[in-house]
């Protein structure tokens, strides 16, 4: 009797390699990489690679774990951009002297200011259109929408009366 034909996952899973291939995939999604490139270092199509997706959840899980940690990454650096940081430059010399050549390396610490469109961006994504410089405009959008709905709803009740009146 011929034995079942397995898929990738389960020809990982039976290798013992697939905790590593789910590894591999978080990380490069993390990083960014695209699924199609992600197939191709895992030796399949990305035609096989969507099936393997919607047929195995941990696979998956997998794609969804590396969105996020990119996403908590990229939260980190606007932040960081937002409040300002502190990095390091070098500047390396090198001088002829009598004995020979003189490497001299000078290190500086510099200050990155905050960015105010960092600040913005993050203030109006955690705590809403308060901050946001156009907030009278979205204000006056919101009440022209509400008050539409109103018109609709008072305008549906009018019709209803004038059915039961008939």
């Amino acid at each position: 009797m011929k034995g079942k034909v397995l898929d990738y996952y389960e020809r990982w899973k039976r290798d013992g390699v697939l905790n590593r291939k789910l590894t591999d995939i978080k990380d490069l999604v993390s990083k960014n990489i695209t699924q199609k490139e992600i197939s191709k270092v895992l030796g399949v199509s990305e035609k096989t690679l969507i099936k393997l997706k919607k047929k195995y959840p941990k696979l998956n899980q997998a794609f969804v774990f590396g969105n996020d940690e990119l996403k908590y990454t990229l939260i980190d650096s606007m932040l960081k951009k937002a409040t300002g940081y502190e990095y390091e430059e070098s500047q390396t010399t090198i001088e002829e002297t009598k004995a020979g050549t003189k490497k001299k390396i000078v290190k500086y610490k510099k200050k990155a200011q905050p960015d105010m469109n960092a600040i913005r961006y993050l203030l109006i994504i955690k705590f809403g259109r308060v901050f946001n410089d156009k907030k009278e405009e979205i204000d006056a959008m919101y009440e022209r929408l509400r008050n539409r709905e109103e018109e609709k709803w008072s305008n549906a009740s009018h019709h209803e009366k004038d059915k039961e009146s008939n």
